[in-house]
Parts: C-alpha cells; sequence; structure tokens
C-alpha cells in the first residue's frame, strides 16, 4: 500500500525509507525534495519549480497538476511526501491516490484552493469564485481547524488522516448540510472577529487592531470589515499583554522582526512576515502606540525610497 508520510524538515525527510516515488509540495526553503517518479513543487523563485503565479509557464500547484501519476494504478510501493498539511497539498495526495473524480466536476472549487495558496487567504477577495465554491472553502477550513497536530519534530505517517480529510472533502462537494453549516459559523466568527478587534487603516495601508480575548489571534485579518485589503497588521492583545507585527507580502526591507527588535530589544522576536514584543513583558498602550508610530515611520520610509 502506498503511505503518506511528512517531514516538517528536509533532514527529517532524508530519515524517510525509499522509496519516496512522489514529493507534494516537499519544499524546505529552496530545497525541493524530489520523487523518483515525480516531484509535485511550485514555490521556487525560478528554475524546474517555480510557479506559474512567478513565470509564465511554470508549474501549476499540486491541486491543479495532472502530471501527477496514479500511483494506485500502478505496479509500485513507496510512499507520498509531503512537508506539511493544507488544501493545496490534500489535492496534490489525492490526485496521487487516484481520486480524479474530486477534480473533474469541480475545476471552479480547485482554482480557488490554488489562488488562496499562492495570494493567502486575506486576498480572497479578489479571487473572482463563485459563492458556492467559497462556501466549500469555508467549509474546509472549519474541518482543517479539527484535524489533529502533527509534530514538528519526527516524521508522521499521515495516510488516515489525509484519507479522512478527502472523504469530509467530498462530502463538502456533495453538499453535506453539517460541513457546509460549520463553514458557515467559521466564516461568520472570522467576520466577527474582523468587526470587534478592527480600529482603522491609514494611507499607508496599516491596520490596526485590538483584541480583548487571549484566543484572539488577528494578525491574519488584513482585509478590513468593508472589504479594503491592507498590508500589514499592527495588534495588541490586551489579554496578552502583547503586540505583534505582521506583512501580508514580507520582504527584507520591512522586516518585522527588525522593526520589533528596534522597538523592543532582541528578547522581541520572530521571523521576517510576522514578529512580537518579548514573551512575559505586559505592553501597555503607550507601548502599542509607540509601536503604530515605528512602524509607520519604517513603511513611509521604504515607500518614500530610502531604504531601497
Amino acid at each position: 500500500m502506498i503511505r503518506t508520510v511528512l517531514a516538517p524538515s528536509f533532514d527529517l525527510a532524508l530519515t524517510v525509507p525509499a522509496p519516496i516515488l512522489v514529493t507534494v509540495e516537499a519544499e524546505y526553503g529552496s530545497i525541493v525534495f524530489e520523487g523518483t517518479m515525480y516531484t509535485a513543487a511550485h514555490h521556487q523563485p525560478h528554475g524546474p519549480y517555480a510557479g506559474n503565479h512567478v513565470v509564465d509557464g511554470g508549474r501549476p500547484a499540486p491541486c491543479n497538476d495532472r502530471n501527477i501519476p496514479e500511483l494506485d494504478s500502478a505496479d509500485v510501493s513507496g510512499s507520498i511526501l509531503v512537508s506539511h498539511i493544507d488544501l493545496d497539498t490534500l489535492g496534490g495526495v489525492m490526485r496521487a491516490e487516484g481520486r480524479r473524480g474530486m477534480f473533474k466536476d469541480f475545476a471552479g472549487f480547485w482554482a480557488l484552493a490554488e489562488f488562496v495558496d499562492v495570494n493567502g487567504a486575506h486576498r480572497l477577495v479578489h479571487a473572482q469564485a463563485s459563492e458556492e465554491d467559497v462556501r466549500r472553502l469555508y467549509a474546509w477550513w472549519a474541518y482543517a481547524k479539527s484535524m489533529p497536530r502533527v509534530a514538528r519534530d519526527q516524521v508522521t505517517d499521515v495516510t488516515d488522516m489525509l484519507t479522512a480529510a478527502g472523504d469530509a472533502l467530498a462530502r463538502i462537494f456533495e453538499g453535506d448540510e453539517a460541513l457546509l453549516t460549520a463553514g458557515e459559523a467559521f466564516r461568520a466568527e472570522e467576520a466577527a472577529l474582523n468587526a470587534r478587534t478592527f480600529v482603522g487603516m491609514n494611507e499607508l495601508s496599516i491596520v490596526t487592531r485590538v483584541a480583548h480575548k487571549a484566543s484572539d489571534f488577528v494578525n491574519h485579518l488584513y482585509t478590513t470589515p468593508q472589504g479594503r485589503v491592507g498590508r500589514t497588521v499592527v495588534a495588541w492583545n490586551t489579554a496578552h499583554g502583547s503586540i505583534t507585527v505582521s506583512s501580508a507580502e514580507p520582504c527584507p526591507e520591512l522586516s518585522c522582526r527588525d522593526m520589533v527588535q528596534e522597538l523592543w530589544g532582541p528578547e522581541a522576536g520572530g521571523h521576517e512576515g510576522i514578529a512580537g514584543s518579548p514573551r512575559g513583558r505586559q505592553m501597555s498602550e503607550e507601548d502599542f502606540q509607540e509601536a503604530l508610530d515605528h512602524v509607520y515611520a519604517r513603511v513611509l520610509r521604504y515607500h518614500s525610497g530610502e531604504e531601497m
């Protein structure tokens, strides 16, 4: 039987027993782990695995890659390797498993899945997708929240998990009311979170948010309640006493990590695309205003050409 295994890092991928027949988004930064039969990858900036969103004639997302071989129809044994689980990865694995009926009649949905994969969920309003497919997408997101977490320090067999996820997606396509209703509830919760935490967006597309619940993560909410899309979110969670800065399209010149460390020193940290205040330090309203002023000044300098 073909098994699907998840290796969160390239070093862990090297420990997966051969043969690895197909890899699906097994991309570790600039390193692509190749399968012996096929490699479904599309997040590289150039070369054979550059995506069609980067270069003309580039690779499609795995969920839309018709060249992925059907392993169940081949007299072979081995594994499918993935680096993470999302809708695009699931689609690529289902193609390798021979579940082609999931694609023929739902091309619009998979086009939407690819759009979100390469542009981010915050740009969903620009996808020009049908309301039916958007409804299906929210139903998938609601289901995905219930999926078990996968360890980040070991190789995990995710065959059964992805089979169950594919079955859930099939039920969504068939109009399963329970799953679609859960999606609508998830969509309503996101809209409510957007509305209650939104403070404003300025002329530099910096979105300001304040959350008062510990469970309220808001740095993915670049779209305002009015449907405008921002570039940066600066959020203060008063329950945690934390401030988080994130960027919809990270770039080295506007590294979120650099910006928070300029404010609060090396104990602040994160990544280029999202970073926050030092853990354990309670950030005040004055700290929040200082962060807003600092991010505004850095973004203004960048767009004025001073850091280009």
